[in-house]
């Protein structure tokens, strides 16, 4: 029968793990991929941010100051997109997310509007 790994067996085994020329040799061997997958990422990324950019300019009614909420929220349904989910499933994500960031203070008109241009889904504001 296994008993409880003592103490110093962990400590050891933590300290392999963490040891900094290991951890060198693990990044540098995955350095490429990395900065590959972050290119396409961002390159992916950067004319979302963008459009939503413009949507605010054009309606000039959002404080700058807000702008970056905005933006996370655009980068929220974009992430879950980039990770795969689609469909009615990114659809009812991007809701509780704009429900998220109405009870924040977003106006709910904004977020559907970046909903609707940037990634086609629909959001529904709920009525006082």
């Amino acid at each position: 029968m296994a008993g409880v790994i003592p103490v110093v067996n962990r400590e050891s085994a933590y300290n392999a793990k963490y040891d900094p020329t290991t951890v060198g040799l693990k990044v540098a061997a995955r350095l490429t991929g990395m900065k590959s997958g972050f290119e396409a990422a961002i390159a992916a990324l950067v004319p979302i941010e963008q459009q939503i950019q413009g949507l605010l300019n054009d309606d000039g009614t959002i404080p700058t100051t807000k702008y970056p909420f905005y933006m996370a929220f655009g980068r929220e349904i974009w992430g879950r997109q980039h990770r795969g989910i689609s469909g009615p499933a990114l659809a009812a994500e991007s809701q509780i997310r704009a429900d998220k960031w109405v009870d924040w203070g977003l106006d709910c008109a904004m977020l559907a509007t970046i909903a609707l241009d940037v990634f086609g889904i629909t959001i529904t504001c709920a009525t006082p």
